[in-house]
């Protein structure tokens, strides 16, 4: 397998080396579609920019984005993925917000790996189709910045409303901006206690009222233990002031598949189900679509499943009909956040690939769009765009794949 992986990334190496850019015409413009009452996001890592992370995805080329081993800060990248988001009913990101490392202890608040929202969609032409909302990761070891009270409402509150919340683009509902907060029990750490957690989390909301919005909806995210462990960081969640909870990965990590490293699709679908219907409200619903992390050295876990289109299908009805039950229109009935759109790393990615196409996007627009009228999907071969690998092409030129005896 080692040897056929590393054959592999020789063949595209070459192929790389002699592959030219070429600029094609206009990606054309997205058609959405109708989704009713449902408002469908995928949660996006913006980890693909210099086209170093590509070197571990290369050797599984079953993996490769329809875009390539694209540039995540190429506006015309960025075109395609509205396109492609919002022709199947997704009509914003919820983008992974990191922080540059040893940046609190800095004057000026400085993220790190902000591409996509500094350069790729800005500078798209698509971008009026389009939003985003941000999901501050404030556990990830690489990018160690831990916060404080002071920081959090002199610094990062303010910082965020002025430079992300303000712009057009920019996700809200009812006049409300959408965060969320990927790990609870770390902020509370960091701000010592669930007091002034709750109490700084009550400024944040202030503060977007001073700034003219009618508040802000908060997103708590747990996704890690099993049952009981999810009980407690829900019931914190819920005494911190969250509007809701949601997950950024079912369910993996919850123990639902035992010592088994090779669940089933249909017993994925029922351990997603289950912790669905069993999540204290408010819950805004995490559709999963699978998880392998071979690329990254299987770092969280060896547990390697993943749906198929008709899966995913399947599992996007049972959510729906679960949806479709509940009544009214508060956050967490109308909310679906899909897992993920493009953490190829992981092994759960919606973007069309080389494998499965336009599958998983397509299973989203036959659920939640049934009505929408029959559509062509358009890659940039189709009309002489592309490549996109640039950057990854400029990174295989002095880290050449070597060959293994």
């Amino acid at each position: 397998m080692l040897l056929r992986r590393t054959c592999a990334a020789l063949l595209l190496f070459a192929g790389l080396a002699s592959a030219t850019s070429s600029v094609g015409a206009a990606v054309p413009a997205p058609r959405p579609v109708d989704t009713g009452r449902y408002l469908l996001g995928a949660v996006m890592c913006p980890l693909w920019h210099d086209g170093s992370r590509w070197g571990a995805i290369a050797r599984f080329p079953e993996r490769e984005p329809l875009l390539g081993w694209y540039d995540e800060g190429d506006p015309e990248v960025t075109d395609w993925e509205i396109k492609w988001a919002v022709d199947h009913g997704i009509s914003f990101f919820l983008v992974c917000w990191y922080r540059a490392a040893g940046n609190a202890a800095e004057p000026a608040v400085r993220p790190a790996l902000d591409h996509w929202i500094r350069e790729g969609l800005p500078r798209s032409r698509h971008r009026e189709h389009f939003k985003f909302a941000l999901m501050w990761e404030n556990a990830n070891k690489a990018f160690s910045a831990p916060t404080n009270e002071q920081d959090f409402l002199t610094k990062l509150v303010p910082f965020w409303i002025e430079t992300y919340f303000r712009r057009p683009d920019y996700l809200l509902i009812d006049g409300k901006p959408v965060f969320s907060v990927y790990n609870q029990d770390r902020f509370v750490a960091e701000l010592g206690g669930e007091a002034p957690a709750r109490a700084a989390l009550e400024q944040l909301r202030l503060a977007c009222v001073r700034a003219g919005f009618k508040g802000i909806h908060l997103l708590g995210q747990s996704c890690w233990g099993r049952p009981p462990e999810l009980e407690r960081q829900a019931a914190r969640i819920t005494r911190l002031g969250f509007d809701a909870s949601w997950a950024y990965h079912w369910p993996t990590f919850t123990g639902a598949f035992g010592g088994n490293l090779r669940p089933t699709g249909a017993e994925a679908i029922a351990a997603q189900e289950h912790l669905w219907r069993n999540r204290p409200q408010p819950h805004v619903l995490t559709l999963s679509m699978g998880w392998d992390e071979e690329p990254w050295k299987f770092r969280y876990s060896k547990v390697q499943w993943r749906l198929t289109p008709a899966e995913f299908k399947l599992l996007a009805q049972k959510a729906k009909a679960l949806l479709d039950a509940r009544p009214g229109r508060s956050l967490e009935n109308r909310l679906v956040l899909l897992d993920n759109w493009n953490e190829f790393g992981e092994g759960h990615y919606l973007l069309p690939t080389r494998e499965h196409g336009f599958g998983y996007l397509d299973a989203m627009r036959e659920v939640f769009a049934p009505d929408a009228p029959a559509h062509h999907d358009v890659k940039p071969a189709d009309i002489g765009a592309g490549p996109y690998d640039a950057a990854f092409r400029a990174w295989l030129s002095e880290n050449p794949p070597r060959s293994t005896p």
